[in-house]
């Protein structure tokens, strides 16, 4: 992408120009270079640039990360050219745990993507932005809204309780589940543990993965998990750089499914019934009145879906980022306002917001001082105020009775205006997400970050010193504004009839958690070069308190020692050694040694390389090994190396002459004073390639984890004892696969262009599992993938009673045509637990990205697609497999019925039936198996991008740098095989949403 702007009327011969950034800042450095010629010359401080030219000669401006640029001479010798930034940066130093590396020099496994790969999507959560793009990072979405707590986070009474945790620190994403190389990775943010996933895009420098022990060992006791980096924009030195950018979207709800229209709802329903033995309750004047709507008072046919839920709902944000200063004070300012509104409708009449709405304020802020030549202060202030509001029952609730409520089982209002119901369906779903009030949750976080940077070069070259602080604090609460209104049923007589149970308007405030965080980090540097040789050394201490609510405090703390070596840019070594530990283990078992080391070699820079292969940019050769842990006793309830006891819930004994009572205690799960960190051995082999000038870039890797000591429950555990077995440190899992990524990236002339490509191949082994001893081995987990699916394998449906009768079934049913037939894995005549074995998920999990796209001219386009294989989910609801809550809601009505049950099994269907018999309740036909288990395999349009920067001789004249128009897309196709269901967000959940969105970004 280029855009010039020629001016002037000289001679012909001397061609002057100047080279300005996307900002219009000047760029020094930029190779100016006549086309076909070798002779090069480079911009000055103010991005200016002299060289002679002739009539129609053609000027190639390049420079690194950015866009080349090509111009022909014309008549005029002044030629202003603006330069933009790449789609994918490679930077020479890349991010690494508290620091930097020079990419040529690092050993270990990292992912990199820049802040380009990242705003083309328009989401609530940089999260969005991130499948498809890290090898190594399997992503996948459950729900497609934040789903707020309104509930406490832990056990406030602490009096004879193990209190449990269901968070490690204040997490905002409620939407993601993120797996690096099998584990849920630590996210750090500019240096400290934060895990806050609502930073504005725009203001994310990059964001790595980290996957190797070497990468990670400087965590100690948590380094086996692999990191998520978030690096933000730091304040640099130059003029004012000011962007702003405006966008709007609208959202689709995708992966509805298709319910039954009240007509063939009965017809199904009576075939349940009758294939149950009892008679049906709809008559064809039923079946008639459903289907012509000639009574819909008595004979309702609402679509609840249709009823409930817009075709789309809007998502609005603005962003403001700042950056400047001179070379003795810096400063970055991002600001950041997002409105993301939910799918549910509202009534105008009602004064308040009902729906679903996401309101977001955010400010990063970032100050750097130099206060002497040697001595460098740097604040960071992050702040974050957010407000969700959902109606008052809370949507979750609403979404599980919308996808269980038939089209028949009441109309929306009664014919007086009361909201319809039944003695049944006592709470109107109108009134329900309309008319119930509202639940607002609140959620406040602060942080501040203070790093003292001191150059202690004066003692010996190469030697700094670094101290590092940071403070935050996290608080979330929840304002109940719900109530609910009374349902009213239409009687014999035409008289109505109350139903329902009318509460008056809440007006609570509850507070939902809290949290305090502390970190402090204490390190020496040091980096010189000897001639040849270059040393590298870090010596680190840090500390980690973590107060949550009215937890007791929970503190980290690492004493570490890293060192490498390289000769010549050619030979590394590198090793490090941390004594780590966390104060919830037992007292003189807290601390532990944790270690890791890498070897590297430079092959291109050998001379068989170099002198015979010219096109061999780079060829380095890189291997790893870590001794890792993971601190993971706090999901296991902390201290529980001290034995606890809880009173009796009010049984007492009679004790003494009086026979007085006393109240009685009794042992908590046994105490495990052993209780231990669990530990891995991570071994990782890899290769990074740069060719044909660095246009293709390759990187691979081997990865072989085995994790131990892992926390579990025996299985080989006996009764005698009278209290349940602690866990223990016994468990083993090993992960082992590859990674795999591919980068092209080349211009023709002003078409600058690129694709990219990752692909992961995971597989996941139970190495020991303390199960209970079974003769069968298929219903053995050891050995099979800790992810496996287990359940019976279906051979079909019985064909006739007579098959149903001679062949194996569930112990206590009688089986009858239409059933399904399980395998009787062991030949005993019996369906029961030892005929259960794996059904899915034991191959290696495959996810892959491919990103591509060009500029030209002030265009531009990038499309992510991402995918999935060898995934299986175990659909066994009753979305799939019959009426959706059939268990709880009786016989006048079952739960809704989806277009799958057309598929069910009758006499005329018998070879193409997809579902058993319809049955109202069989367990037999509900248990989980084949049947029901669908390929996750997809590949979806995960995002696409065009755009459009106006030349900058247009906007120089409004006294702007720039102006881009923009428009883009988020889950806008996807390839699967099911319909009515998404491959990953399914179920009950709040579905996955399809999001288009456009935009302008003005620069000053």
């Amino acid at each position: 992408m280029q855009d010039t702007t020629a001016t002037g009327n000289k001679q012909l011969g001397t061609v002057n120009g100047v080279v300005l950034d996307e900002f219009g800042n000047p760029l020094q450095g930029v190779s100016v270079i006549i086309k076909g010629q070798t002779d090069t010359v480079s911009t000055d401080k103010a991005g200016s640039f002299s060289v002679n030219a002739g009539l129609n000669n053609v000027l190639v401006f390049k420079y690194p990360n950015y866009n080349v640029s090509e111009v022909e001479v014309k008549n005029n010798t002044v030629i202003t050219v603006r330069l933009l930034n790449k789609y994918i940066k490679s930077p020479s130093e890349i991010n690494v745990l508290y620091g930097t590396a020079d990419e040529s020099k690092n050993l270990g496994s990292v992912s990199t993507i820049y802040t380009n790969q990242l705003t083309t999507t328009p989401a609530t959560l940089y999260t969005y932005a991130l499948p498809g793009q890290l090898a190594g990072l399997y992503t996948q979405q459950y729900s497609g809204f934040t789903n707020p707590r309104t509930s406490g986070q832990t056990v406030a009474d602490f009096v004879g309780n193990v209190v449990q945790h269901n968070n490690y620190s204040a997490n905002d994403n409620s939407e993601f589940n993120l797996y690096l190389r099998g584990q849920t990775p630590i996210t750090i943010i500019d240096g400290v543990q934060r895990e806050i996933s609502s930073i504005d895009p725009e203001s994310i420098e990059s964001i790595s993965v980290l996957k190797d022990g070497l990468s990670n060992i400087l965590l100690g006791i948590n380094s086996s998990r692999g990191v998520l980096l978030v690096t933000t924009k730091r304040a640099q030195a130059g003029p004012p750089r000011i962007s702003f950018t405006a966008q709007s979207g609208i959202q689709q709800s995708l992966g509805l499914p298709d319910p039954l229209p009240a007509y063939q709802y009965a017809y199904l329903y009576n075939e349940a019934l009758q294939n149950d033995g009892k008679p049906p309750i709809y008559s064809a004047n039923d079946f008639n009145a459903y289907r012509n709507h000639t009574d819909p008072l008595h004979h309702p046919d609402v679509n609840w879906f249709n009823t409930l839920l817009r075709d789309n709902s809007p998502m609005t944000s603005y962003k403001l980022n700042v950056n400047g200063g001179t070379n003795i004070a810096r400063y970055s300012v991002s600001l950041n306002y997002l409105d993301q509104a939910g799918m549910f409708k509202t009534d105008p009449s009602v004064n308040y917001n009902t729906n679903n709405d996401l309101n977001r304020y955010t400010i990063n802020s970032d100050v750097t001082v130099n206060i002497n030549k040697k001595f460098t202060v740097d604040l960071q202030l992050f702040g974050r105020i957010q407000q969700s509001t959902q109606p008052g029952p809370g949507y979750t609730n609403i979404l599980n009775t919308l996808f269980t409520t038939p089209n028949n089982a009441y109309p929306v209002y009664n014919p007086d205006g009361s909201f319809a119901g039944t003695t049944t369906f006592t709470n109107n779903l109108l009134a329900q997400t309309e008319f119930s009030g509202y639940l607002r949750n609140n959620s406040n976080d602060v942080l501040a970050n203070l790093d003292l940077n001191y150059d202690l070069s004066s003692i010996t070259p190469g030697l700094s010193a670094k101290a590092k602080g940071n403070l935050a604090f996290e608080s979330q609460s929840l304002v109940n504004r719900s109530l609910q209104n009374n349902t009213y049923t239409i009687k014999a007589d035409s008289s109505y009839a109350a139903v329902g149970s009318p509460v008056a308007q809440s007006n609570s405030f509850n507070s939902v958690s809290s949290a305090r965080y502390f970190f402090g980090q204490l390190a020496v540097n040091y980096d010189r070069q000897f001639g040849k040789h270059n040393v590298t050394g870090k010596l680190l201490y840090d500390a980690r308190s973590v107060t949550l609510n009215f937890d007791l405090t929970g503190v980290t703390k690492n004493e570490a020692l890293k060192a490498g070596y390289n000769y010549d840019g050619k030979y590394f070594v590198e090793a490090a050694v941390n004594r780590s530990g966390y104060n919830r283990y037992p007292p003189g078992r807290q601390y532990g040694i944790f270690y890791a080391g890498g070897l590297g070699w430079q092959m291109a820079k050998e001379n068989f390389i170099k002198d015979n292969f010219s096109w061999i940019s780079s060829w380095k050769w890189r291997a790893t090994y870590g001794r890792t842990g993971n601190a993971n006793v706090d999901n296991y309830g902390y201290y529980n190396f001290l034995q606890t006891y809880s009173p009796s819930n009010g049984y007492s004994y009679s004790t003494g002459t009086s026979r007085s009572d006393v109240q009685g205690v009794f042992a908590n799960t046994l105490a495990n004073p052993f209780i231990s960190w669990e530990k891995a051995d991570k071994i990782d082999i890899g290769a990074d390639i740069a060719l044909f000038n660095e246009h293709i870039k390759i990187n691979a890797d081997y990865f072989h984890d085995r994790y131990k000591d892992l926390l579990q429950i025996r299985g080989n555990s006996i009764a005698l004892l009278g209290t349940p077995y602690p866990y223990e440190n016994i468990g083993v899992v090993q992960y082992e696969g590859g990674e795999l990524t591919l980068t092209y990236q080349n211009n023709i002339n002003n078409f600058n262009y690129f694709i990219s490509g990752n692909a992961s191949i995971q597989s996941s082994k139970t190495i020991y599992n303390d199960e209970i001893a079974t003769p069968y081995p298929w219903t053995r987990h050891t050995g099979n993938s800790p992810n496996a699916l287990y359940g019976y394998k279906v051979l079909g449906f019985f064909k006739d009673a007579d098959e149903a009768a001679t062949s194996a079934t569930t112990t206590g049913y009688t089986a009858q045509a239409g059933d399904v037939k399980y395998a009787d894995l062991n030949s005993d005549g019996v369906i029961n637990q030892f005929d259960l074995t794996v059904i899915g998920n034991n191959k290696p999990l495959i996810f892959y990205g491919t990103s591509l796209g060009f500029n030209y001219k002030g265009f531009s386009f990038s499309m992510i697609l991402q995918g999935v294989a060898n995934h299986d989910y175990l659909y066994n609801n009753s979305i799939v497999k019959e009426f959706a809550g059939v268990g709880f809601l009786g016989l006048t009505y079952a739960g809704q019925g989806y277009d799958n049950l057309t598929g069910r099994w009758t006499p005329e269907t018998a070879n193409t039936a997809t579902l058993p018999r319809l049955s109202l309740g069989n367990a037999n036909n509900t248990a989980n198996s084949t049947l029901y288990v669908r390929s996750g395999d997809y590949i979806r349009l995960k995002n696409a991008e065009i755009g459009y920067s106006l030349p900058y001789l247009w906007v120089h004249k409004l006294k702007l740098s720039g102006i881009r128009l923009f428009a883009n897309g988020e889950n806008l196709v996807t390839l699967y095989g099911y319909k009515g269901m998404d491959p990953e967000v399914n179920g009950y959940a709040y579905p996955i949403q399809r999001v288009i969105n456009a935009g302008v970004t003005i620069k000053l």
